[in-house]
């Protein structure tokens, strides 16, 4: 696996020779070679670049993380590998043979898994709402996992931005709303690779469920993650970006860069939030072939790197 995060935001034309990628930018006529296996997620932030089939294909045979933006800064298109797993057939027949037990108790794990960790987003912010997050976690039910989950929702969104009027929506075009959505477009991208890599068909989730989703496994896996990112978004608007009102590049660049930040916790080892994803979605699997949900291992904040960096 790569490691370089690649944010094009300039015109340019992309050509993939001798295993390089090498790109040529209108702007100044320069030219810039990445070497291909060193790549690990590509962001294509305008429409102005030119790029052949060819080129897609290596892209996604070499399981690179490809995401396109559109000029709202919303994500339009994923390019994922396909049929790449050698027992993929026999991973297919698992993931539409889950029991309803299973589903339901890896969904409600998850919901455990992301409550908590919205506690410890409002605990890392000195915030009182913590403990009643807490609480909220301790209370998820088997079967009703979506409503405990509504509720602790409107309490931690209500704190952690201390606005009353304040609402997530996908669609908002305020700074908070933009950046989240921003955020969670890149995190999503790099789960769907590894879903798609692990040979699982993303489009069988575990609980969502939406004939117009093709991604639902990966809206599933994302939940655990989507605190990180929160707490990311709030520092950064409370430490850089407080007078911000729209989506600038020097942001932008600053919420890719959370894929290599060492803000998680899995398996009792610090992890940057790309590794934790390619281990989580690895342990999910694992737990789906066994359909064993209680050994499904979840990540954690890593709030004493957030305390060295931001103060």
């Amino acid at each position: 696996m790569g490691f370089k995060v690649l944010h094009l935001t300039r015109p340019c034309k992309i050509k993939i020779q001798n295993a390089n990628m090498h790109l040529y930018f209108y702007d100044d006529a320069n030219e810039v070679k990445v070497t291909l296996r060193d790549i690990d997620f590509l962001l294509f932030d305008n429409t102005q670049f030119s790029i052949t089939g060819a080129t897609l294909q290596l892209l996604a045979q070499s399981n690179i993380a490809t995401l396109f933006i559109d000029e709202v800064y919303h994500p339009c298109a994923i390019l994922t590998p396909y049929h790449q797993h050698s027992t993929m057939s026999e991973i297919a027949h698992a993931q539409v043979s889950l029991d309803v037990t299973f589903k339901s108790k890896s969904w409600q794990n998850i919901i455990i898994s992301k409550v908590k960790n919205q506690a410890e987003v409002l605990a890392f912010m000195s915030l009182d709402t913590a403990n009643e997050l807490r609480e909220f976690a301790k209370k998820v039910t088997l079967y009703d996992a979506n409503q405990d989950e509504a509720q602790a929702a409107r309490l931690y969104w209500k704190s952690l931005f201390n606005m009353q009027t304040f609402r997530r929506e996908q669609g908002s075009e305020d700074i908070v709303n933009v950046m989240l959505n921003y955020v969670y477009a890149i995190v999503r991208a790099c789960i769907a690779r590894d879903v798609s890599v692990s040979g699982m068909l993303p489009v069988f989730g575990i609980w969502h469920k939406n004939k117009y989703n093709a991604f639902a496994l990966v809206d599933d896996l994302m939940e655990p993650f989507r605190p990180v990112c929160d707490l990311y978004v709030k520092l950064l608007l409370n430490k850089k970006y407080h007078a911000a009102n729209n989506l600038s590049t020097n942001i932008k660049r600053d919420l890719i860069a959370i894929l290599n930040k060492e803000y998680l916790i899995i398996n009792d080892g610090v992890s940057t939030v790309i590794t934790a994803i390619g281990l989580f979605v690895r342990e999910y699997k694992k737990s789906m072939m066994m359909q064993s949900a209680e050994t499904l291992i979840f990540p954690r904040i890593n709030t004493e790197k957030f305390y060295n960096e931001f103060f």
